[in-house]
This record gives C-alpha cells, sequence and structure tokens, in this order.
C-alpha cells in the first residue's frame, strides 16, 4: 500500500510526431490510390467498359494534369482551410473518387471525371499534410518522416499490383474500389479524433495565406519546381515502361513482374533511408538530390544497354535513387520556405505534377517510334538535367539560409 502510495501515476505516452506521419502517409495513399488502382487493373476495365490503352493514358494523364493545375492554389486554400478542415477534406475528395469509380462508372468516360476529383485530392493533400508533420514532428525526425510520407505513394503503387490476384481477380474490380473506398470512410472519424485542434502551423500559415511570398524566396521554388519536373518526368517513364520494355530486353513475363516487384521496394526503402540520414546531418539538401538524380541517370543507361543483368541492376538503381529523392526535396522546401511551407510546397509540387504527365505521355511516342534503347538513355538526359537543375536549386538554397523564411 506504502508503495502504491508514491508510485507516480502512469500517464499515456503521447508521440504525436508518430501520429502525424501515420496521418501524413495514409492520406496521400487515399488521394493517389484511384489512380494506381486503375492502372492496375487496366486490363479488367477494358474487358467490361471497352478501355482502350489510349484511353487509359488519357484517363491517368488527367489525374496528373489536374494535379499541375491546382497545385499552387491549392498551397493556399490549404492555408485558409487548416488542418482539421482541410485534410478531411481531401480524403473526402478521394472517397468521392473511389466510390464513383465502383458504383457509377457505365462507361470509361466516367473515369475521366472521377480521376480530376481524384486528382484534386491529391493537390490538396500534399500541402495539408507537410503542413501537419512540420507542425507535430520533432525537427531531429521530420526528414525521416518525410520520407516514409513520401514512401506510401510506391506502396499505393505496390498495392494496386498486389489487389489485381487478390481482390480483381476473385470479387471483381468493381467491388476492389469499393473495398478501398470503404477503407478512405474509415479514416475520416480518425483524423477528427486525431487531428490537433489548434496547430501553430494553422496560425502561422493562415497569417502567411495573407501575405506574398517572399521574393527571395521564389527563384529556389521555381528552381526546385523545375528539378522535380525533370526528376517526375524520367521517374514516371521507369515506372510506365519497365515491365513492357523488359521482356523485350530478355525478360519473361513472370520475372518483369518480380523485377517491378523489387525495384519498387528499393523505391520504398530509399525515402525514409535517406531522411534518417538527413536528420543524422548526413545530406539533407537540394544537392543530395541531385547526386539521387545523378545516380538514377546511370541506372538509366544501364537499362539503355538492353543486357538483362544491366537492365535488372538499372531498374533498381532508376527506382531506388533515381525516384528516391522526393521526401528529401519535401523536406528542403519545408525547412528552407517555413512558415510558407503550405504555399511553397504547392508551387514545387506543381512541377512535378507537370513531369509526372508530360513523361510517359512524350515517352510513349518515343519507345514506340525510336526503340527502348534511345528512349531510356533519353531518359538519362532528363534525370542528369534535373540534376543540374537541383544544383542550381541547392545554390539558391544556400543562399536562403537565415534569410526571410528561417526553419
Amino acid at each position: 500500500m506504502r508503495q502504491a502510495a508514491v508510485e507516480p501515476d502512469r500517464k499515456p505516452v503521447r508521440r504525436p510526431g508518430q501520429r502525424a506521419t501515420a496521418i501524413a502517409a495514409l492520406t496521400t495513399v487515399v488521394a493517389v490510390l484511384p489512380v494506381f488502382l486503375v492502372g492496375g487493373m487496366a486490363v479488367q476495365l477494358e474487358q467490361d467498359l471497352g478501355m482502350t490503352a489510349s484511353a487509359l493514358g488519357v484517363a491517368v494523364a488527367t489525374f496528373w494534369a489536374v494535379s499541375a493545375l491546382l497545385s499552387a492554389p491549392a498551397g493556399y486554400v490549404a492555408s485558409g482551410l487548416g488542418l482539421r478542415r482541410g485534410v478531411p477534406l481531401a480524403v473526402g475528395l478521394g472517397f468521392v473518387a473511389l466510390a464513383g469509380i465502383a458504383f457509377v462508372t457505365p462507361h470509361w468516360a466516367w473515369l475521366i471525371v472521377w480521376l480530376a476529383l481524384a486528382g484534386a485530392a491529391n493537390a490538396l493533400v500534399h500541402p495539408l499534410s507537410n503542413g501537419l508533420i512540420v507542425d507535430q514532428v520533432a525537427v531531429r525526425n521530420r526528414a525521416f518522416s518525410f520520407g516514409l510520407k513520401q514512401a506510401a505513394i510506391p506502396t499505393a503503387t505496390l498495392t494496386a499490383g498486389l489487389s489485381v490476384p487478390v481482390f480483381a481477380l476473385t470479387v471483381g474490380w468493381s467491388w476492389t474500389f469499393a473495398l478501398a473506398a470503404l477503407l478512405a470512410t474509415a479514416l475520416i472519424p480518425v483524423l477528427l479524433r486525431a487531428l490537433p485542434r489548434d496547430s501553430s502551423v494553422r496560425r502561422r500559415s493562415g497569417k502567411a495565406a495573407r501575405e506574398p511570398l517572399p521574393r527571395r524566396l521564389k527563384p529556389f521554388l521555381f528552381a526546385t519546381a523545375a528539378a522535380s519536373a525533370l526528376g517526375a518526368g524520367q521517374a514516371n517513364v521507369v515506372g510506365a515502361f519497365t515491365v513492357t520494355m523488359a521482356v523485350q530486353a530478355g525478360f519473361d513475363a513472370a520475372g518483369a513482374g518480380l523485377l517491378l516487384g523489387a525495384a519498387s521496394v528499393a523505391g520504398i526503402l530509399a525515402r525514409p533511408l535517406v531522411g534518417i540520414a538527413a536528420d543524422r546531418g548526413i545530406g539533407g539538401s537540394m544537392a543530395t538530390v541531385a547526386l539521387m538524380m545523378g545516380a538514377g541517370s546511370l541506372g538509366l543507361l544501364g537499362m539503355a544497354s538492353g543486357f538483362p543483368v544491366a537492365y535488372g541492376a538499372g531498374a533498381v538503381v532508376a527506382f531506388g535513387l533515381g525516384w528516391g529523392w522526393n521526401g528529401l526535396a519535401h523536406y528542403v522546401v519545408s525547412r528552407t520556405a517555413h512558415p510558407f511551407t503550405l504555399q511553397a510546397t504547392g508551387i514545387t509540387q506543381s512541377g512535378t505534377y507537370i513531369g509526372g504527365t508530360l513523361g510517359p505521355l512524350l515517352f510513349g511516342i518515343v519507345f514506340s517510334q525510336l526503340g527502348p534503347a534511345v528512349g531510356w538513355a533519353l531518359a538519362a538526359v532528363v534525370a542528369a538535367t534535373g540534376a543540374g537543375a537541383s544544383l542550381i536549386a541547392f545554390r539558391l538554397e544556400k543562399g536562403l539560409r537565415g534569410g526571410p523564411a528561417p526553419a
């Protein structure tokens, strides 16, 4: 009894940083899952809706194009809405897109409508999730948190691939989208309970939304947007054409699928690992982004060789390093642009979406007309150019340290 009297009360340990990272990752998955599920279930959609390969390209391009058009405005909208209104709204848009595809898609053209809504959700969710991380995650773990959040995107790709044999070929594609919509619905009450009621980022970003971006900050953001456009352009080419070109390089269909899975895992692991290094003072700048894009260009040259071993190794490098810089770029932008993180994210993400839209469309023509060797070699040139743009952004980043937007 005496011992119980002096024993201190045990209070639950609060870990707002872990909770914020989980919310940021889950909401990102909800926003991007519609487009990846459509791509993963293209065969089933073709059979039931009469969707052709070109129609698939139009629908997927719509998602990225809407994301690009709305990204910069979404940064300001997110600043005005705040976390508790903005995050559930983004998830709600993702839910409507998933439910619409599941239940209101009598023709493939309806996919354009639903993926446009998903694109709006995607444009809104990144500024909000970045603001949540800045608000809730300690500085010493922030780069790791951004890496985990961005790892949600290749995780969504992997999830879409696994859902084909598990769900699409058993209960059907419409019920697969319905299940995803149900999970999005279940997330909304969790968000309303878990999101901070009074966040410092809400006050700072709300004030920042009424002010113009500092003039010194804009060149860095535009340079980073250009680097992101080039990096995302070549990265989405890797994601779109690795399997089909692997078959031409000598892989069988199963081996090409396994290669895509291994490369996706490399992309998932690279993002948080780079973040851990940045949190410990290793890298953590746009110069590191440049190094990763440069390494990705070497991987693309290996794919251009056409030899199966070089192709396989190059694909893993292109996914892991050439596509693993996203979380680090978000971290650098948030650190440099703070307290204008939400608006700055909207600007830089617009570059990512433009690259994601144009890259596969343009390189589809290159691959079909000039062949895989030329296609992968040109993708390597794009990656190297992105590395150069990242170095320009790094020089501007150094000039802003201690400037008008301190971290």
